[in-house]
């Protein structure tokens, strides 16, 4: 990320001061625990730490600002600005957390948050259910795909500019008490009210598995959070038997990441060798800490293909580079995005936390991967060598990122997203069209959704299907899929005409290949 400022020294230098000033004033009195860990992105404990000391220069200036300025000051926003300013300085995956982006956060990272279960979508002034939770609270209730959210507890959260976040909290119910909800129900045209009780809702982050033919099996990973180790192997188990060889593909794509030992308990399923090298990091701060694989897998994995895009990062990167180095199996897809840094959250006295970068990691090649980028203070330029992969020496590139062995376009390009981001919202307003989500390919057709983007939106989508390679209708006829039945309905679909996916089914397949002879196939 390129961030040049033209300002002069004088100019750079005061609001630098003030803000380490400000920042140290945050973070004063707060203990944290440096100890070398395991975890990346992970919470810290605020045990047998030592207090930062304030004074000096900084200081003084901001007692002149607080004692002469002209005008009142804004604390809570010059302390955000303060340490974001510096956190600019250091590197583009440190940041601060607010308090109310720590709480999102950490649901995200846990895989749990409290709510009924069900995913909404406001169209125009309106929430309606999208998507409703297996064995939720709203699972077990009269709610149905398609009706809409009235009424929460006697307050009006449609008809009016009321918020995601506003709506979603209004869910939550903190005193484990019941919640009255209003809703109009799609198929009988009627409001309805019930009562429901807020539970702890998972998050999935293992989307969909299912086997792509007899003896290779696909499972879709989205993140690593605190659940999606124990969720592949879930998968894992309704795909096969410990005795049972088979093939696996493993789709990365758009993963960003997560928590490190997930990725590295994955991992050790992968490799039936005991004390391989997976990867590892070191920091200035920490020392330098291996993972390795466990040589305890409860499946018999044959040959893998790996698929990545621009999206797959960290945690996805660590996978596809121990696959890579190690030839356990080939990568397929478009260079990954190139995060080879790992984060630590250390949580701060006024409910936020602090995102900062303690350690670089490496692939089992000793490559780093994480980009180039440049600030004001560091200018970071990737690693570009050449490096050599452990057993069959092929050649594989440094410079930031994991690139692929079989580098393939996917199906899923930047033109595309407007399928993503508009699609819900065409489908849903079928089902209210149509006061019914029974619906044929007819009414989900390509020229319907471009008059309705036109008409709701403004924007002209006609020739969409010219710039995104997937086909419009296809699209639309497995997120309509998705949305009446399951993801995986969704993914089966698609990955019937992915070229990555058909890519990696022929690397797998063939006998000839560097797959095949280091399986253990006869």
């Amino acid at each position: 990320m390129t961030n040049k400022i033209q300002n002069s020294p004088k100019q750079i230098l005061i609001p630098a001061m003030i803000a380490l000033a400000a920042a140290i004033g945050l973070l004063a009195g707060h203990k944290m625990n440096f100890k070398n860990n395991d975890l990346a992105l992970m919470k810290v404990s605020q045990e047998n730490g030592t207090e930062i000391q304030k004074g000096g220069r900084i200081e003084e200036i901001l007692r002149f600002i607080e004692s002469n300025y002209v005008d009142t000051l804004n604390q809570n926003v010059i302390a955000v600005d303060a340490i974001n300013h510096i956190l600019k300085q250091l590197d583009p995956h440190s940041s601060y957390i607010t308090p109310e982006e720590y709480d999102d956060h950490n649901e995200k990272m846990e895989g749990v948050y409290k709510g009924i279960g069900i995913e909404t979508l406001k169209l125009r002034d309106t929430f309606y259910v999208l998507d409703i939770k297996d064995g939720s609270p709203a699972d077990e209730s009269e709610l149905s795909i398609g009706d809409a959210i009235i009424t929460i507890e006697g307050d009006t959260v449609s008809g009016n500019d009321t918020s995601y976040k506003s709506m979603s909290q209004k869910l939550k119910r903190e005193d484990n008490g019941l919640v009255k909800l209003g809703f109009k129900s799609l198929e009988k045209n009627k409001v309805l009210s019930l009562n429901i009780k807020p539970d702890k809702i998972t998050i999935y982050s293992v989307y969909d598995s299912y086997k792509l033919n007899d003896n290779t099996a696909y499972i879709n990973i989205s993140r690593f959070n605190s659940n999606t180790y124990r969720q592949f192997l879930k998968s894992l188990e309704k795909l096969t038997t410990p005795t049972e060889k088979i093939n696996l593909v493993i789709d990365l794509r758009d993963n960003p990441g997560g928590y490190l030992p997930e990725a590295i308990n994955i991992l050790s399923q992968l490799f039936p060798d005991r004390d391989q090298l997976l990867t590892y990091t070191k920091g200035l701060n920490r020392k330098k800490q291996e993972y390795r694989s466990t040589g305890k897998p409860f499946y018999e994995i044959d040959k893998i293909a790996v698929l990545i895009n621009g999206n797959s990062a960290s945690g996805s990167e660590i996978i596809a580079g121990a696959i890579q180095d190690w030839d356990r199996g080939f990568i397929i897809g478009e260079p990954s995005y190139g995060k080879g840094l790992v984060q630590e959250i250390f949580p701060l006295n006024n409910g936020g936390a602090l995102r900062l970068t303690v350690a670089k990691y490496y692939t089992p090649s000793e490559r780093l991967i994480q980009k180039s980028y440049e600030n004001i203070t560091n200018d970071f330029v990737a690693d570009t060598s050449s490096f050599k992969t452990k057993i069959l020496q092929r050649d594989i590139n440094g410079g930031g990122g994991i690139f692929p062995d079989f580098e393939i376009e996917d199906i899923f390009n930047q033109s595309c997203y407007q399928l993503y981001e508009y699609s819900d919202y065409f489908i849903l307003n079928q089902f209210i069209r149509n006061q019914s989500t029974e619906l044929t390919k007819s009414q989900i057709s390509e020229d319907l959704f471009v008059q309705f983007i036109k008409d709701e939106f403004g924007y002209d989508a006609t020739g969409l299907s010219e710039d995104c390679t997937m086909d419009t209708n296809v699209y639309l006829w497995a997120s309509y899929q998705r949305i009446i039945d399951s993801r995986i309905a969704f993914s089966k679909i698609l990955n019937e005409n992915d070229p990555q996916i058909r890519k990696a089914l022929d690397v797998i397949g063939d006998k000839k290949s560097t797959l095949a002879l280091l399986s253990d196939e006869d």
